[in-house]
């Protein structure tokens, strides 16, 4: 826990560097997204549900369905149905003698019927000892249900980052809003285009990782941004871009523990949960591990950028005020207004208060590198005593 906070890494310094890596992988994404197009599934493009009934149950359980699957998916695959949806279904009294395949759709009822004789010989084959196969009929999905799951699954992306946008604005300030969805905006963009490189079929289900994956990513953030905050109570007289790069370090150590101990199920869920939860595994596995980088990398360095460029314009505008007075001043003496010793008294009390300022924004700027110099020696005092006590518990 104590490895990254005592390293003084420069991350939101090297803010250009993060947001060019994104974008360089950003793009490749969406070039593959718009050439090659995401691989919709039965789902969203439409096709057919065979059903069919078993006179003795297919297994005596759910930890036998995983064979059961990877005996009739090489029968579907000699017949051109790669990537088929089956599902191993239980009757009224739990028995385990029903089938479900989801296939893609075909021209016309009689190659429908085709496929089905075919299905029923080659299951008929395979599970010749579970007596015999009655065919429950078949139901077609067309392509507007499947257009109309896209149009939803895009709403709820789209809800669910306003009601993000909503509850952080609330709960912090409008600029760690946006750069909480700039982040969540940025892991779905490098989902998506990953989905349309590696060509992987997606279903329904991966809507519900999608949107697990912007749950786990916006949970990242607040954790920063909260620490942020905390930070910027004690840091009050600190430089901003310093207190978002200490909050980092804090936090990077739970995000790093809690995204590994995130993914170590994940993947053995993928390597072994059979091809029908591939997608959604791999969703997760990309989301998350994206999600966790988004939001050190790009949400954390948004924050720090868009305060320093608040700080110029606050520094123009007073430069520009303190100038448009200046020059009403000497106009006025170059009119050779008569100067009254109210006048007099009203210049002199601009002037003064000019250089109060002044003087208030230098002093500011001292405090605050005197207050980073002393945080330092604090954070490097408290470092040392740590080691000096792991010394003493190994001595002991």
């Amino acid at each position: 826990m104590e490895f990254f906070r005592s390293k003084s890494w420069d991350i939101v310094g090297k803010t250009k560097l993060w947001f060019t890596l994104s974008g360089v992988v950003l793009a490749i994404g969406m070039i593959a997204l718009l050439t090659m197009h995401l691989n919709y599934g039965i789902d969203f493009s439409g096709g057919s549900l065979h059903r069919y009934s078993f006179a003795m149950p297919l297994a005596s359980g759910d930890a036998e369905v995983p064979s059961v699957l990877a005996k009739i998916r090489p029968m579907l695959s000699q017949m051109g149905l790669e990537g088929t949806q089956i599902q191993v279904v239980g009757d009224a009294s739990g028995a385990l003698t029903s089938l479900y395949i989801r296939a893609p759709r075909v021209a016309n009822d009689a190659e429908a019927a085709t496929r089905d004789r075919e299905i029923v010989a080659g299951l008929g084959k395979l599970f010749a000892d579970k007596g015999a196969i009655t065919d429950l009929g078949r139901e077609t999905v067309g392509p507007v249900v499947g257009n109309e799951l896209k149009a939803n699954a895009a709403l709820a992306l789209l809800v669910g980052w306003l009601l993000i946008l909503v509850y952080i604005t609330i709960r912090y300030e409008f600029r760690f809003a946006v750069a909480g969805i700039v982040a969540l905006v940025h892991d779905t963009l490098f989902v998506l285009g990953l989905m349309a490189v590696l060509r992987i079929e997606l279903d329904s289900a991966f809507v519900a990782a999608i949107l697990t994956v912007l749950g786990y990513s916006i949970n990242d953030s607040v954790v920063i941004f909260d620490r942020i905050r905390e930070n910027m109570r004690l840091r009050r007289r600190a430089d901003f871009a310093e207190t978002v790069n200490r909050s980092l370090l804090d936090t990077l150590a739970r995000s790093v523990n809690t995204t590994l101990t995130t993914l170590f199920p994940l993947i053995a869920l993928f390597l072994f949960g059979g091809k029908s939860i591939e997608a959604f595994a791999l969703t997760l596995i990309a989301g998350i591990s994206v999600g966790s980088y988004s939001s050190i990398f790009v949400a954390a360095p948004i924050v720090a950028l868009w305060e320093r460029r608040t700080s110029q314009q606050r520094a123009e505008a007073l430069s520009a005020s303190r100038s448009g007075r200046a020059r009403a001043t000497a106009a006025a003496g170059d009119a050779g207004a008569v100067e009254t010793p109210a006048a007099k008294a009203s210049q002199a009390a601009v002037i003064e208060r000019l250089q109060k300022e002044e003087q208030d924004e230098r002093q500011q700027m001292a405090d605050g590198e005197a207050e980073a110099k002393r945080q330092e020696r604090r954070d490097r005092r408290k470092r040392e005593k740590e080691r000096e006590a792991k010394k003493s518990k190994r001595r002991f």
